[in-house]
């Protein structure tokens, strides 16, 4: 084994939801979405199948990428997203937001930041969506039209093979 290298994970590393936060951009500021609890950005890559004359092998050609971020926030504002939205709709277009995913380290040593520019709304979006004793959230949807750029990368104390 190389000098350096440890065959043993350090969990002081590891990290959980807590240590993650979402970004809108509002008036050129990133502005700290606190009441999502929850948000997901999923890379789908689009294939097609082909088989050329001769061959039993069926082969798979990439046609293309999608980026979806999808998030679930409790209700304490509108001004952010929702009105914005709304707005926008009534006056005849959707509107763009960008984005900014970051995970920090527990102790702080590294970070990992990531933007999703170019989200406009895509697919379902909770207006209202209230049960009884339960604290009001919804769920939102946004199809990203730029690839996400990685601004800072998560780097480890350790090297491990």
């Amino acid at each position: 084994m190389a000098s350096g290298y440890n065959n043993t994970l350090d969990t002081t590393e590891l990290m959980t939801g807590k240590d993650g936060k979402l970004f809108v951009e509002v008036g050129g500021v990133n502005t700290f979405l606190a009441e999502i609890n929850e948000f997901k950005v999923a890379m789908n890559a689009n294939t097609a199948e082909y088989q050329g004359v001769g061959s039993i092998l069926v082969g798979t050609v990439p046609t293309g990428v999608t980026f979806d971020l999808t998030y679930t926030e409790a209700v304490i504002r509108d001004d952010v997203i929702m009105a914005p939205l709304l707005n926008a709709i009534q006056n005849g277009y959707f509107p763009v937001f960008n984005f900014q995913g970051v995970n920090t380290k527990p102790d702080g040593s590294s970070e990992e930041r990531i933007t999703f520019n170019n989200a406009i709304p895509n697919g379902a979006f909770d207006l209202m969506n209230l049960t009884p004793g339960d604290v009001i959230k919804r769920a939102n949807s946004f199809r990203l039209n730029s690839i996400p750029k990685m601004i800072s990368e998560m780097a480890a104390k350790h090297l491990y093979n």
